[in-house]
């Protein structure tokens, strides 16, 4: 009895925030609208502002940033009204609304409402990457500045472009990767307790090559062994982890001061670039890059071609191996936008590959059998949490609470008719939004 008490008492306060979220919408939606009655009207200058930025901030005692958001975002609504009515009913977050309004013009605004509606967000940018946004910006010029501040140290600052950026980030993976391979010890150590924590000792008592002044205690970023690092390396794919930046800044400067190239060709990174139907181009690790300037590169790169029949890239191993070849890893975080496939999941670090029908089952390693999950979501199936079910050639993601997303052909899941029964249950297709 006490059970079913708590489990009602659980759908209550689901209830009651899923109610409020939508208030929510409906009260920001009337404030926004009212605010852009107020911008139309000029009544900043009427109180003696120079914008309706500057006024909302004084009025309201918002934000600088926050401010001029609002501005921004109510002008968009009252130019597009299928969008603030969409959003006034509470069915589509103010994320997600701010989103479209980048791509969002007069002849797209029905079709961009009904991808919003049918998609989570972070598969909704994936449906907008590459697309032309409304309102093209020009972007900053690119710099690099580098000088020595009084107390010494190097002030080093960059504004990339896109794909620069992402070149930069790739080798700062590589040398990440470097330095964490260096200093792994062999499997035999691992495997005796003892014997790794005198490696561990070791390591951390080693004195510094370079000692800082001795009268300034300042804490350095971490370079060597520990336990973290033994037990949790970093992932191959994605880039690298903030808290390795610095270290792997200092390894990748060591790594081409000491293993000069020729001058004659520039080393490369692997970035990874996807081509849609239309003609746009973007990056998974950075869809706000103009799809002109990703064109551009390609057209100058050295370029790796696959040849896919009509199903996409098949890459057939059976049984006769247990893990994905880097080759089918490529493929599918490829074809999954380089993260999570799980609908709503954004994560693109510690990514597993997940046998559909589990190994132990008799799941082969083939292309159509696997997909690429996060260490969290992968745990989810695990445990029974979620299910990926297929259904020809769709999947079906189902959760716990009954939610049910469909993959076509591997396509972004979109949500459908919820499921009822259990998680591993036979699909009963639908292709309709159930509230």
């Amino acid at each position: 009895m006490t059970a079913a008490i708590e489990t009602e008492r659980t759908s209550l306060l689901i209830d009651e925030l899923k109610h409020h979220h939508r208030n929510s919408h409906f009260h920001r939606a009337e404030m926004l609208n009212a605010l852009g009655q107020l911008d139309e009207a000029d009544i900043a200058s009427q109180r003696g502002e120079t914008s309706t930025a500057t006024w909302l901030k004084r009025e309201l005692n918002l934000a600088t940033a926050t401010a001029y958001e609002y501005v921004h975002v109510s002008r968009g609504l009252r130019r597009f009204r299928l969008l603030y009515e969409t959003f006034r009913s509470g069915i589509m977050p103010y994320s997600t609304m701010r989103l479209l309004l980048r791509y969002m013009h007069e002849q797209n605004e029905e079709e961009l409402v009904d991808l919003a509606l049918i998609h989570g967000y972070s598969e909704l940018e994936q449906v907008l990457a590459g697309s032309d946004p409304a309102e093209e910006r020009e972007p900053e010029e690119p710099v690099v500045t580098a000088k020595f501040r009084t107390d010494g140290m190097l002030d080093f600052r960059a504004l990339l472009p896109a794909v620069q950026g992402q070149a930069l980030l790739c080798a700062l993976k590589i040398a990440q990767l470097a330095n964490y391979c260096a200093e792994l010890p062999d499997v035999d150590e691992l495997a005796d307790p003892e014997e790794l924590e005198r490696l561990i000792d070791a390591v951390e008592n080693e004195p510094e090559a370079c000692p800082a002044d001795e009268t300034v205690e300042t804490e350095r970023p971490r370079t060597k062994l520990d336990m973290d690092s033994i037990l949790r390396p970093p992932s191959r794919y994605g880039n690298p982890e903030r808290k390795d930046l610095y270290p792997a800044f200092v390894a990748m400067m060591e790594m081409v001061r000491t293993n000069p190239v020729s001058a004659l060709r520039a080393p490369g990174a692997h970035v990874n670039i996807v081509l849609t139907e239309d003609g746009g181009a973007w990056m998974p690790q950075n869809t706000s890059a103009r799809s002109a300037e990703v064109r551009s590169y390609i057209a100058n790169a050295n370029v790796r071609l696959h040849l896919l029949d009509k199903k996409g890239l098949t890459i057939h191993v059976g049984r006769s191996r247990r893990f994905a070849t880097d080759a089918q890893v490529l493929a599918l975080l490829t074809a999954w936008g380089h993260r999570c496939a799980m609908p709503g999941c954004n994560h693109k670090r510690f990514i597993e590959i997940h046998h559909i029908r589990e190994w132990e089952e008799g799941g082969e390693t083939n292309m159509d059998n696997l997909i690429p999950l996060c260490s969290s979501c992968h745990a989810k199936i695990s445990h029974g949490l979620a299910h990926i079910q297929p259904h020809g050639p769709d999947l079906y993601f189902r959760l716990q609470d009954g939610t049910q997303y469909v993959s076509r052909n591997r396509s972004l899941p979109t949500r459908t008719r919820d499921h009822t029964g259990p998680l591993r249950d036979t699909v009963t297709p639908g292709d309709s939004f159930a509230e």
